[in-house]
């Protein structure tokens, strides 16, 4: 939760570099929230090592799983004080730069390896995700979606403007269709943000109900703080989908992976696509709208063979062969 505390100050000082002019100072108040939801949440790591003093190993001391957290914390604090240099030679960015400026990059590293130790620190021998590994890991991604939010369907869909009509070949074709181009990209990219996560968690062991939601509410309802909410209906339309999809996955709990992937793409988008209609922004034509609900669930299917891990038979026996070897009744000599 107090990961969540460090994604609401990004997205607060993300609203306030849109929304509010003249921004030309690192001291303001969004700031004073962002890193001090940081603080806080260095806190709690900090607590944990307190409570393990007497230990007399650091390894003892550091939980499982935080290790890599607090370099996360060394990798934040070393880039909030070059943001502020950086800002204070070069002056505040006011448009994607900023998205893509070295120095928030390093926060970003840095703030993944924080909010991510819930997730190392899991429980190996359970066969459900704890809720905490799960919150984790959606902070995670809506960190990431926060600097992949110029591409993001959530904050401004392509979908809401019209398909030019100039003919292909004819002068200003091309820049006339760069945002229908620029939408079908934001589609493809947020799919790969949403579906990657899920199966990360899918692999490994059984989903909570509801986690479907919580990643896509992640991406979706962030993200639309940064347009004054202008598309909450849309994601809140994407965010019905993926309630559905959970309770779908929770009625058939050995779905695969693939059809998993595909099931979700086609239920937030579809939701997404009706809200977007509901409100009387739909522009594109059915060609458009169809086309990349298809598109999108074409490649979530292919991720799920991507990620997969490789390992070869020869290698590694399957899990069928072990099952069926006899036990040995004592140990052989070496």
């Amino acid at each position: 939760m107090l990961g969540w505390l460090l994604v609401s100050g990004l997205y607060a000082d993300g609203w306030a570099h849109v929304n509010v002019p003249g921004l030309e100072t690192f001291f303001t108040p969004w700031h004073g929230v962002l890193y001090g939801s940081f603080t806080l949440l260095v806190a709690w790591p900090g607590v944990m090592v307190l409570r393990r003093r007497v230990a007399s190993s650091w390894r003892v001391q550091v939980p499982w799983g935080y290790g890599w957290g607090w370099v996360g914390v060394a990798v934040f604090a070393a880039g909030g004080l070059a943001d502020m240099a950086w800002h204070l030679a070069f002056g505040i960015e006011a448009g994607i730069d900023a998205l893509v400026s070295p120095t928030h990059l390093v926060l970003l590293g840095g703030g993944l390896l924080l909010v991510l130790s819930p997730l190392r620190a899991q429980n190996k021998e359970s066969w459900t995700w704890a809720w905490p590994a799960v919150l984790g890991l959606a902070a995670a991604t809506a960190l990431v979606g926060f600097f992949l939010s110029y591409v993001s369907v959530f904050t401004d869909p392509g979908a809401r403007e019209a398909l030019s009509s100039i003919p292909e070949g004819a002068p200003g074709h091309r820049p006339a269709e760069l945002p229908a181009v620029a939408g079908l990209g934001g589609y493809l990219v947020t799919t790969l943000l949403v579906v990657a996560p899920l199966l990360h968690l899918h692999r490994s062991r059984r989903l909570p109900v509801g986690t479907v939601a919580v990643v896509v509410a992640a991406v979706a309802l962030p993200a639309t703080v940064l347009s004054n909410l202008a598309f909450v209906v849309p994601a809140l339309g994407a965010l019905i989908g993926a309630i559905v999809a959970d309770l779908l996955l929770r009625a058939y709990r050995a779905l695969p992976d693939a059809v998993l992937a595909g099931l979700v793409t086609l239920l937030i988008w579809t939701g997404q696509l009706v809200g977007l209609a509901t409100i009387g922004s739909l522009a594109w034509p059915p060609e458009l709208w169809a086309g990349v609900v298809l598109l999108t669930v074409l490649l979530a299917t292919i991720l799920t063979r991507l990620l997969q891990p490789h390992i070869t038979a020869s290698r590694v026996p399957s899990s069928r062969v072990l099952n069926n070897l006899p036990l040995p009744l004592h140990r052989s000599a070496p």
